[in-house]
């Protein structure tokens, strides 16, 4: 007997769900990223090169796994397309790992959202510990970091990135960061170098377009609406 396509997109919904991605990401595809919504020509080449690594970097996942690497998706920019396309990879393996013969721990979280996470932990009220969490984190089969160097960096919080990233490279766990900071830039804000030094070793950077495309998608929307709203 074969499994019905219903049950297979509720398994994985519910992974996608359990992983946290942001519900917008949830659909989005490699296949589906869009190289046209960019208007420079420099944009369009370095989006196209970053969707291209990208479609290769799941067709090779095991070839980087083994390796325990990863990517490092930045530009200057917000709203790039850096934490799309880093979600379109985590749906692209959930999809091809959606077995229990073949499990893979997928989990997505923003810098600042991880951190906020685990300072929840530390209430009375808390039913998961401080520690089991951090061990979800570090041992994720593959972990999205988005948006790291926006949050308000503290001791702890570099120590607590620090931790992470340790046993992420010591354990070859696969770890996808999204940044407006180049890696070496990270030093600006994790000045002890700690966090920038072990990246190094456990991602691939790739350059993206510093283009807003999130506002031509916008406008682009608002443009559709506008039929509906006023016709």
């Amino acid at each position: 007997m074969q499994e019905c396509k219903c049950r297979q997109d509720k398994s994985h919904f519910k992974k996608l769900t359990i992983a946290n991605i942001p519900e917008e990401f949830r659909g989005v595809t490699i296949a589906s990223f869009d190289v046209s919504l960019y208007k420079d020509p420099e944009s369009k080449q370095r989006a196209a090169t970053a969707k291209r690594a990208a479609a290769n970097f799941v067709k090779n996942f095991e070839a980087m796994r083994t390796q325990g690497k990863g990517l490092y998706l930045y530009s200057y920019e917000k709203g790039s397309g850096k934490s799309r396309l880093a979600a379109s990879i985590l749906n692209a393996l959930c999809k091809v790992y959606d077995s229990d013969k073949n499990p893979l721990r997928v989990l997505y979280s923003s810098a600042v959202n991880l951190l906020d996470e685990i300072r929840k932990t530390f209430g009375k009220d808390s039913k998961v510990s401080t520690s089991d969490l951090i061990e979800r984190i570090k041992n994720a089969d593959v972990l999205v970091i988005d948006d790291l160097g926006v949050e308000n960096v503290t001791d702890w919080v570099e120590q607590i990135f620090t931790t992470i990233l340790e046993h992420r490279l010591t354990n070859k766990k696969v770890t996808i960061f999204t940044s407006n900071l180049s890696v070496d830039e990270l030093d600006e804000k994790y000045k002890a170098g700690r966090v920038s030094s072990r990246i190094e070793k456990m991602a691939f950077p790739i350059y993206m377009p510093d283009e807003r495309v999130r506002s031509h998608l916008a406008k682009k929307e608002n443009e559709m609406l506008q039929d509906i709203l006023f016709s």
